[in-house]
């Protein structure tokens, strides 16, 4: 029983700060359609499924580094401290690998211990940290002597690579000898893969003389990682630029055998490649499924044969990394889950550095939940290494419903400013208690603005949505990329409310090039096609319960409003659908209540 002085929901929410927070006013007005929303798990991170932190030492933009999980249940952090080192050749020499233990898997972290120390001649960046089959532990990074701008060479770059072994578990550690590569300079690495035959596979991107591009190719030891040998192959994906071609690959072994590499690359998805002899060669790299940004995707090989694959699932621009996607999949070609393991908002201003989730490394705890450490915020200002931790049931959750149960979470936004390119959000009490999301156009711009998340990837299942429009215009957008919060012509899928009136479309897909400092990047944009208009009206307030069964395989959408006729259309063909966004233009205005993902 509630005592006199708490305050009853309604009038909390009234009072409170953060998101404006109202009472039912204004011109929409909640009716309630009769139904019983059904209480479902919330896709809130809860303790246990997933949990999150960032690392602050107090540096000014310490790096993340890898993670991995001992045999007997430990794991080991590496971070790169204090600062990145390439920016600034005078700050090399108090650069440093620090190795940090956790024995109660990831709550808490002991006393740092510094692996490798920079000097005048050489900065520092971890790479890899892994413990063999045998037990070894090995520990890759590199010696970063500068890259030349002016020329992009590699004559003129220096980056090599080193190893570094421990027998007792990372207490005592053995001289670093330089990995017999053959190449000057090597960008970073998020992965080492062991074979169930034992072989270790490294692979590795090296700076070329083809227009400062990248290229790649693979190392591998036959021997628990004392001698290796250099693949035939090298890998090319084309381009020109800075930070330009094939780079940071990763490697696992599928479940039959062939081997599997995931490579960066600067045309909106991954890049693939196979190998059917355990590493020695490679077939040439084609793209994969998987959208990406010009940024590395990290595998991992379960102990249940599935692969773990995070990556920045973001495709608008040359270094877009603002969402971090985790999925499983056997075959590199149909996934699950796709949950978004973090994210940032959107920046109010065109100028300013665009925060950053990204560059992950994975392990699989003795329990087998997933661990990973990866970077967040700005590289040269506050960047944080941070870890999570997963359960497979949090990946691959079949019904989840999101709605305001915890507030606002895990909406990406768009960070308010001088510009008011923000929408107005408010939180909106009904008269049954339940929590609304209302978004309105800021009368400030003129511009289209709302909000955008991660759901469960859809292949195939249904959308439910519970929302409200009022007259002026206002989308629901579904996509296989983070969607913008601020355009709302570029979906797969997208449903606008006009005056009494729905319209349906489909997004084309248009090959787009955004460029950022001198490199080429081009993604697949689907811009919206023709509308056609749903059989059915509604009346500006009135709360609409949405249905979207969506099958990917055939590229077909099912729609319905208010259990009305469902409606057909065909899509684009991509590999499902993993992002929704509600955007208001024209004076708009919507609410959301929830929306629920149930995947067949």
């Amino acid at each position: 029983m509630r005592s006199n002085n708490e305050l009853g929901r309604r009038q909390f929410l009234t009072v409170s700060g953060g998101v404006v927070a109202a009472a039912v006013t204004g011109q929409m007005v909640l009716a309630d359609s009769g139904r019983e929303t059904p209480k479902m798990p919330a896709s809130v991170p809860v303790f246990g499924e997933m949990e999150r932190f960032s690392l602050d030492l107090g540096h000014r933009a310490s790096r993340s580094g890898p993670i991995t999980a001992l045999k007997n249940g430990d794991l080991l952090w590496v971070t790169t401290e204090p600062e990145a080192p390439y920016l600034s050749k005078s700050m090399w020499s108090i650069s440093r690998l620090v190795m940090r233990r956790s024995t109660d898997g990831g709550k808490s972290w002991g006393e740092p211990k510094v692996l490798q120390q920079g000097t005048t001649e050489y900065s520092l960046l971890s790479h890899n940290i892994r413990q063999t089959a045998a037990g070894t532990l090995l520990h890759i990074f590199v010696r970063y002597s500068g890259y030349d701008y002016e020329t992009g060479t590699p004559e003129k770059s220096l980056s090599e690579v080193f190893i570094q072994r421990s027998n007792d578990e990372g207490k005592t550690w053995s001289n670093a000898a330089k990995m017999p590569t053959g190449e000057r300079y090597q960008g970073d690495i998020l992965s080492m893969e062991q074979l169930r035959d034992g072989r270790l596979i490294y692979p590795f991107c090296f700076l070329t003389n083809v227009k400062s591009q990248f290229a790649v190719s693979v190392m591998y030891s036959d021997d628990d990682g004392k001698n290796w040998k250099r693949s035939a192959s090298v890998l090319r994906t084309g381009g020109g630029g800075f930070e330009s071609g094939a780079s940071e690959p990763t490697v696992v072994e599928l479940p039959g055998g062939k081997l599997w590499m995931l490579i960066r690359a600067q045309t909106g998805f991954l890049w693939e490649s196979f190998s059917s002899d355990r590493g020695a060669t490679w077939t040439y790299a084609v793209e994969s499924v998987l959208p990406s940004s010009n940024a590395p995707a990290t595998a991992l090989r379960l102990r249940s044969g599935e692969i773990a694959v995070a990556w920045n699932n973001h495709t608008h621009s040359n270094y877009a990394r603002q969402s971090l996607l985790l999925g499983l999949t056997k075959d590199g070609k149909t996934f699950q889950g796709l949950r978004e393991l973090d994210f940032t908002d959107f920046t109010d201003d065109p100028n300013a550095s665009v925060p950053h989730v990204t560059y992950s490394y994975l392990t699989e705890t003795k329990d087998g939940d997933l661990a990973l450490s990866y970077n967040k915020g700005n590289w040269s200002r506050h960047n944080r290494p941070t870890f999570a931790r997963v359960s497979r049931a949090w990946i691959l959750s079949k019904d989840v419903t999101a709605d305001l149960s915890d507030g606002r979470t895990g909406w990406h936004t768009i960070d308010p400013g001088p510009s008011a390119a923000a929408a107005v959000e408010r939180y909106i009490l009904a008269a049954d208690d339940s929590l609304w999301l209302e978004i309105e156009q800021n009368p400030k711009n003129k511009n289209a603005a709302g909000i955008v998340r991660n759901i469960p990837f859809l292949s195939v299942g249904e959308i439910r949505i519970r929302v409200q429009a009022g007259k002026s215009d206002g989308y629901i957008l579904l996509g296989n990329t983070l969607l913008s919060p601020r355009d709302p012509n570029d979906a797969c899928l997208r449903m606008r409310f006009s005056g009494d009136r729905i319209y349906i479309g489909a997004g084309v897909p248009d090959r787009q090039q955004n460029n950022r400092r001198t490199t080429e990047f081009f993604y697949l944009a689907h811009r919206i096609g023709e509308e056609e208009l749903y059989p059915g009206t509604f009346k500006p307030g009135e709360v609409l319960n949405i249905s979207v069964q969506y099958n990917a395989a055939s590229a077909t959408a099912r729609i319905s409003v208010n259990s009305g006729e469902r409606m057909e259309l065909k899509t684009s063909k991509v590999f499902g659908l993993t992002f929704i966004g509600l955007l208001v233009a024209n004076g708009g205005q919507m609410r959301i209540h929830s929306i629920r993902t149930i995947l067949n």
